[in-house]
């Protein structure tokens, strides 16, 4: 065989071989991704994170069914979801700066005792979600996430200490706050802070909106508006309403201190309180 013929045939060898593989990376990159996925939950999450399925795919981005974030040091779970996709700039990934552009989550569940980074306090709120849906730019600092986004939460139910002490104020009695959607604009400054905007909770028996910051340190300083509709309440309380002129009550309050132990401050008159606190005790 002349040398011609054999640069030939090498060559040709080497492209098909190099075609093959742009071809499976274009159209089946999830071949490649999911070792280094795995290997990124791994590190990241301190090999507490585990999923049942990984994918990749260069239009969805990564998708993890059956994810569960185990309590550190524990064996029960502190976050579950049935799938989660996530996108982030592939160079991001590589470079180990995870830019967060969108995560999508189905059937989560957030118990109580969930540390979010080292050396934040341990969250004392529970949350179970039919649905999140985050957009925007969230990537990791040396300390602390760094960004801001919007995020959205359908079908679920907050529990935890700062939920009922809020609903002992507003004399209400129940599991937690039910909710039919959440949704907020929020940064997240280097220093742990995280400032929420237009915050708005649509619940079941009344909606709240919301602004202020949470520390890393499990404390916050937020001005809120309790909004209760005369729909949302019985017959028996519709005709408090009429005194007070209106469909809708507005109820300022503020939410200062520990999140395992807020302070919370009716801002209203005395009237309109014992008001509101009639319509959720059912006098």
């Amino acid at each position: 065989m002349s040398r011609k013929l054999l640069g030939i045939v090498i060559g040709g060898s080497i492209g098909g071989l190099f075609f093959v593989f742009a071809m499976v990376l274009l159209f089946s990159p999830g071949v490649f991704f999911k070792g280094m996925i795995k290997e990124w939950l791994g590190s990241t999450f301190g090999g507490r994170a585990r999923a049942e399925g990984v994918a990749f795919g260069w239009r969805k981005g990564i998708e993890l069914s059956d994810f569960v974030l185990l309590r550190k040091g524990g064996k029960s779970p502190a976050l579950k979801a049935r799938k989660i996709r996530l996108k982030c700039p592939l160079l991001s990934l590589l470079h180990g700066q995870y830019v967060l552009q969108l995560l999508e989550v189905s059937e989560l569940e957030v118990t109580k005792g969930l540390r979010a980074a080292p050396g934040t306090g341990v969250s004392t709120l529970g949350l179970k979600a039919s649905h999140l849906l985050f957009t925007g730019g969230l990537e990791r600092g040396s300390e602390w996430p760094i960004g801001g986004g919007h995020i959205i939460l359908k079908d679920g139910l907050l529990t935890g200490k700062p939920v009922s002490v809020l609903m002992e104020v507003l004399g209400q009695q129940g599991e937690g706050y039910a909710f039919e959607s959440i949704s907020t604009d929020f940064e997240a400054g280097g220093e742990g802070k995280i400032y929420l905007k237009d915050f708005l909770a649509r619940g079941a028996l009344f909606d709240l909106e919301l602004e202020g910051k949470v520390e890393a340190d499990q404390t916050m300083d937020c001005n809120a508006t309790i909004v209760i509709s005369k729909e949302k309440v019985g017959k028996k309380v519709q005709k408090l309403f009429s005194s007070s002129g209106t469909d809708a009550l507005r109820i300022p309050l503020s939410l200062r201190g520990d999140l395992s132990a807020p302070r919370v401050s009716i801002k209203t008159e005395s009237m309109i309180e014992e008001l509101f606190r009639g319509i959720f005790q059912g006098k």
